[in-house]
């Protein structure tokens, strides 16, 4: 999957490197990851990616600047229901020097676009905490629609927290 500055390609454990494990220890890149609450160490990595490698109903993919070969952070279509072609996408972008340049949203796209042409799904959903405004941003320029909005139903930083739910649908997705 590419675009003109991404490509997306599925992580191989010796994709595990001491800074990908270094950004899941990060609180600045963790805080809106239900890893947060844990060490991660290059070894947790690579189990972590043959664990999604090892279950059809994950494809975890790497996202990578296009002609420089970096890893930027990683894109996951999971939760695949195939009785009702439906799944779950979550991403993050662990590079801090990749913030704030659209590569989430681009990263999205390329991913909804695999899931709803390669892997024949109909709709895919995502949720984000309702602090996590640049993902919400990102999923809605990416044509999600928000469909809910879950109350007090995290926590973070020790305080209650909602979620924003979003979901596309094939056939409205372009």
């Amino acid at each position: 999957m590419n675009s003109e500055r991404l490509y997306l390609r599925p992580l191989c454990p010796s994709d595990a490197s001491p800074s990908y494990a270094a950004w899941l220890n990060d609180p600045e890149v963790n805080r809106f990851l239900e890893i947060r609450h844990q060490h991660h160490s290059v070894e947790s990595c690579r189990q972590f990616i043959e664990s999604m490698n090892n279950n059809p109903v994950h494809h975890l993919f790497g996202i990578f600047l296009a002609g420089m070969d970096e890893h930027i952070g990683n894109i996951k279509i999971g939760f695949i229901n195939s009785r009702y072609s439906t799944a779950q996408l979550s991403l993050f972008i662990g590079s801090k020097q990749a913030w704030g340049k659209g590569y989430a949203t681009e990263a999205i796209r390329l991913a909804t676009r695999h899931a709803f042409e390669d892997l024949g799904l109909l709709r895919v959903e995502a949720g984000c905490y309702n602090e996590n405004l640049a993902s919400l941003k990102a999923f809605m320029k990416s044509g999600y629609t928000v469909e809910g909005f879950f109350r007090k139903n995290v926590v973070l930083d020790g305080n209650r927290q909602g979620c924003f739910w979003l979901g596309v649908l094939k056939d409205e997705w372009q």
